[in-house]
């Protein structure tokens, strides 16, 4: 009993349901009923009775939740990797007829190439910013490369007298 007003008193460095389950089984162990819990903490009958009877089962550790951990992932840790592989590899480098992928571009090739068999923009999203680390100095580097690239096509392009002109030699 002094276990669990001292869970109410250090309310502030306890999870909220630890708190609100140590509220119902302190008003049952002060003798009210359940119908006088349920009204004064807005609480289902049905709910309280199951958190007594698991306390009086488990004792304290019943106070604390127990989540299950959310839906298991879609994608393998191998599609993930594979899907970031495949953003870091220029687009023209490997057939198509784009420089820079845009998150639609990604998800088609990722599909064409059967990393996955379906996949939405948004997961997509969430995988790179996932591991946007990992690859953003490549990024960064890829795009000066392009500024290099671009600079010298520019320049093998044009010609002796042009580059005269652009220098002020005219």
């Amino acid at each position: 009993m002094k276990k669990i007003a001292c869970c109410i008193l250090l309310a502030g460095e306890q999870k909220p349901v630890e708190v609100r389950r140590s509220l119902l089984i302190l008003a049952s162990a002060r003798k009210m009923k359940v119908p006088e819990i349920s009204r004064m903490y807005h609480i289902s009958g049905e709910h309280i009775r199951k958190t007594i009877h698991r306390f009086n089962q488990e004792g304290m550790d019943s106070l604390k939740p127990n989540y299950g951990g959310g839906r298991p992932p879609t994608f393998t840790e191998e599609q993930r990797e594979r899907i970031i592989d495949l953003a870091q590899i220029p687009p023209h480098t490997i057939g198509y007829p784009f420089r820079h992928w845009s998150l639609s571009k990604l998800k088609e090739a990722a599909e064409e190439r059967k990393i996955v068999s379906s996949i939405s923009i948004e997961t997509i999203r969430v995988i790179l910013d996932e591991a946007q680390d990992t690859f953003e100095a490549t990024w960064q580097e890829y795009a000066a490369e392009l500024d290099k690239l671009d600079k010298n096509v520019y320049e093998a392009t044009i010609t002796k007298a042009e580059q005269d002109r652009i220098a002020g030699k005219w």
